[in-house]
């Protein structure tokens, strides 16, 4: 499995996207992100975090992943199953990266340096494993962008 700095490499390296378009989280930002989770997070998502954490050009365009905004997702996500009549659905330890449109609910569990990420999708009962790890999900994200917009800039 590539790494996210490989990931970010490749694509910049591809002329996909450039460099001034990948706005990384600076180590105060990435503490404060520590603090909110509660622990250490996995390595891959602090990569991530270090790499393109405040923006990434086109990439996660219209979702809700980038520092600050994530600090307000496990609260959405946790309304979202209460309003579906869902609470208690969401593991009391689950990491809240990622939502798309109020609809789609992304977590990780901090269990491994590259952690599977799990979905939720408002008209489920319940929660699927759907990458076997956050650079699978972070693979998968931009191959759906790339398949929409050839430049992500």
């Amino acid at each position: 499995m590539k790494s996210v700095r490989d990931i970010f490499h490749e694509l910049v390296l591809r002329g996909v996207i450039s460099e001034p378009n990948l706005v990384g989280c600076s180590e105060v930002d990435i503490a404060s992100v520590e603090q909110h989770f509660g622990c250490e997070i996995p390595l891959a998502y602090r990569d991530f975090l270090t790499i393109a954490g405040r923006s990434a050009g086109k990439i996660f365009c219209g979702v809700d992943i980038f520092y600050p905004r994530l600090f307000n997702l496990k609260l959405e996500a946790e309304e979202l199953l209460d309003e579906l009549s869902l609470s208690g659905l969401l593991p009391a330890d689950a990491k809240v990266f990622c939502m798309h449109q109020g609809y789609e609910i992304n977590y990780f569990l901090p269990v491994s340096d590259d952690p599977p990420v799990f979905q939720f999708f408002e008209g489920q009962s319940s929660i699927a494993k759907a990458w076997d790890s956050f650079s699978g999900f972070l693979i998968a994200s931009i191959e759906s962008h790339l398949a929409q917009w050839p430049n992500l800039n």
